[in-house]
């Protein structure tokens, strides 16, 4: 057995990566998240704040439509690709845009000072959360070796050589299966960014907890509550404490396109609810109202009728609305569920209210919409019932995690897990949150625009108690959607949950100001009212600021450590009792083997140790490209249990050329799942290296060797 010069490891994966690459990186994701959606909303006629907020919707809708055409014609999925075909999907959307010419959509008049307040509450937003992330992630450049990031990367990787992204594209890796549907939204959009595939994922990841999520939850406070600004600046403020996303779901779990998709609901409910409150405020006008002309519609709107601007502004709005359900359904199907649960109750109030009146007007149209209703409910039944796929979700084998009493504390208490678990210790419960999100659900059931909103969260923490109850309950399946996955669910309920605790704590602040007002009106009887309420909306909001600043002193920078423990368990390169796959410099040391490697060169192994990860960080294949529970095939099952015998066993090299591996790559003493049998490989293990073996380079444990035993 010979042995090749061990490659020198550098001190971390990314130290050769300076500033500006990452900066380049992020300046592009931005770029791709934003820029093509913010053209296409605005060519749709919305507002700017709006159209920002949604452009990552959007632009993923875009890319849904481009990954389709290049599958049909072959053109490679690339960034010059994509930038054209979004610019024709906003020529299209503007063009529509032109075709409905909606008068301007109404903007609510912001104070400057809101408006400040709003960016400040941004941005200490997203210092707080990206000083977790970072923390936790300890670098840019590390990988995460939670089961579905290690996917993602080297679907990343995948697009990247092969061109096509689109959801029958990407199944391949997953060993040569037959073509299948899988969420592809977020690996099309990330695979856009150059550069490390690794980095790019832990970017998204950035962008999508520190700016994505708070704005998505700003728009939609400012839609639950449009006369209350001090809601929206401390709806993101709130979030910032929060752990259940984006550490739980994004870090812990690693569900980087559901996170994706998840922190998208918010605005799109924002654009829903608007939308909602218009048509049917507009529909109970009186006849006198409805022959006013309203003074935003522009010029010539003298020559219309309200209804007739409110129609075109009403279908306009339904066109984006339709274009960012699209987008985020593309991302991960669960999304339009997710939708369908916090929004169902405006959607039904919505539909009866509007059968009622054409009941009273049109008896004929009416019958034939609840014909219409009632065919396409049967049709979409019939289809989701027939696919085998959604039954396979539906019925994902999860065990029983905590009954309803501890389901309730774990969610609104927001813990890392169930509270019997070691994780739950005295200081990882957010109580006062927790109180705030019930306080504040009981003050918007009193509110018309707000009810189904509390209505919509009770449903989903209805979901989250069957999810994490046994698996015998009858109604379970329904949380089938969401894989019956606790943490899934856990942020659908905090989506309503944070707008409702900044609208306690706005609502406390507001009385213990209004308490002290006879005293402030003694002192100063000549003050006028109004500049009176301007001060004790001052005071109000000076108080809610030191509330949350005392929140977070006194609770260690929001559970700041609690947090980074949550996030880090997959980022992390030290022992653990479950096992690590990489541990150490072992990352580097796989990146250096890129240039020792041929071209064509196809490494095999234990896909529990460091295997998955050599595809992701030096670009040469591998037989099982993530953590898999079955091999895949015939051959690659008897070399994952009998590829130690191949100096013997006459079966094991017509298996193993069947592959193309000429590689192995070892860890044997280190595995990552130790914890489950249906995860042992023990044919790569306790293999004789002393014959059929050459060294390549090793590093600790870890070693790299040529197959030379089949030849």
């Amino acid at each position: 057995m010979s042995t090749e010069t061990v490659p020198s490891l550098r001190p971390d994966s990314g130290a050769d990566m300076d500033a500006l690459t990452v900066a380049g990186q992020l300046a592009v994701m931005l770029a791709v998240f934003y820029l093509p959606g913010f053209l296409a909303l605005r060519a749709l006629r919305q507002p700017a704040i709006r159209a920002l907020v949604l452009a990552p919707a959007a632009g993923t809708a875009l890319a849904a439509v481009g990954t389709m055409v290049c599958l049909l014609t072959g053109v490679r999925w690339n960034l010059l690709s994509a930038t054209v075909l979004a610019a024709l999907g906003i020529g299209l959307c503007w063009l529509t845009g032109r075709a409905i010419a909606p008068p301007e959509a109404r903007v609510i008049a912001v104070p400057r000072s809101v408006r400040w307040m709003m960016g400040a509450s941004l941005a200490v937003t997203a210092l707080v959360l990206g000083w977790v992330m970072l923390e936790a992630m300890g670098s840019i450049h590390r990988v995460s070796q939670a089961w579905d990031p290690t996917y993602h990367v080297n679907v990343l990787q995948w697009i990247k050589e092969n061109g096509q992204a689109s959801p029958w594209s990407i199944w391949p890796i997953f060993g040569g299966a037959p073509p299948s549907f899988y969420p592809a939204g977020w690996h099309a959009v990330v695979s856009l960014v150059p550069g490390d595939v690794v980095t790019a994922g832990n970017l998204s990841c950035l962008v999508i907890g520190c700016l994505m999520w708070p704005a998505s939850l700003a728009l939609l406070a400012r839609a639950l509550f449009p006369a209350r600004p001090l809601v929206w600046v401390l709806t993101p403020l709130v979030a910032s404490s929060m752990l259940a996303f984006p550490f739980v779901q994004m870090f812990r779990a690693g569900q980087w396109p559901n996170g994706f998709a998840a922190a998208l609901l918010p605005a799109i409910l924002a654009l829903g609810i608007e939308l909602l409150h218009r048509v049917q405020g507009s529909s109970t006008a009186s006849p006198a109202v409805e022959r006013t002309i309203n003074a935003d519609t522009g010029p010539g709107a003298r020559k219309r009728s309200l209804p007739h601007a409110s129609r075109r502004r009403t279908t306009a709005d339904l066109a984006a609305l339709a274009m960012v359900t699209f987008g985020a359904a593309w991302i991960h199907p669960s999304a339009l569920a997710s939708l369908l649960v916090l929004g169902g109750v405006y959607l039904v109030r919505a539909a009866v209210f509007g059968l009622a009146r054409l009941w009273r007007s049109h008896r004929g149209r009416f019958v034939a919409v609840i014909g219409t209703l009632a065919a396409a409910a049967v049709a979409v039944v019939v289809l989701l019932t027939q696919s085998q796929q959604l039954a396979a979700v539906m019925s994902y084998p999860r065990g029983r995690t905590a009954g309803w009493a501890d389901a309730l504390v774990w969610l609104f208490f927001d813990l890392p897990r169930q509270p019997d678990s070691a994780d739950a210790v005295p200081g990882s419960y957010a109580v006062t949150v927790g109180v705030l999100m019930v306080c504040g659900a009981l003050l918007a059931c009193f509110s018309a625009r707000t009810w189904p909103a509390v209505a919509g969260m009770a449903a989903a923490v209805v979901l989250f108690i069957l999810a994490a109850g046994p698996e015998d309950q009858p109604f379970r399946w329904l949380t089938g959607f969401w894989y019956n996955d606790p943490p899934r669910i856990a942020p659908l309920v905090h989506i309503f949950g944070v707008v409702f605790a900044a609208l306690a704590l706005e609502q406390l602040c507001t009385l213990l100001v209004r308490l002290v007002r006879p005293l402030r009106t003694r002192v100063g009887t000549g003050i006028r009212t109004a500049t009176r309420a301007n001060r004790h909306k001052l005071a109000a909001t000076g108080l809610a600021f030191a509330a949350l600043a005392a929140v977070f002193v006194t609770t260690g920078a929001f559970r700041h450590n609690v947090r980074v423990d949550a996030a880090s368990i997959r980022y992390s390169i030290t022992e653990h009792r479950d096992g690590r796959a990489l541990l150490g410099e072992e990352q580097d040391f796989i990146r250096s083997l890129g240039p020792l490697l041929p071209g064509d060169a196809i490494v095999i192994g234990d896909p529990f140790n460091g295997l998955p990860y050599i595809y992701s960080l030096t670009g040469h294949q591998t037989v099982y490209f993530q953590n898999v529970s079955s091999a895949g095939s015939s051959d690659k099952d008897y070399l994952r249990r009998h590829f130690r015998n191949i100096a013997s066993d006459p079966r094991v090299c017509p298996a193993l050329q069947s592959t193309g591996a000429t590689y192995l790559y070892d860890d044997e003493p280190i595995r990552g799942y130790q914890h489950s049998p249906r995860h042992q490989w023990p044919g790569f293990h306790r293999v004789d290296f002393s014959h059929g073996f050459r060294l390549i380079a090793s590093h600790g444990s870890a070693a790299l060797y040529e197959i030379t035993a089949c030849r």
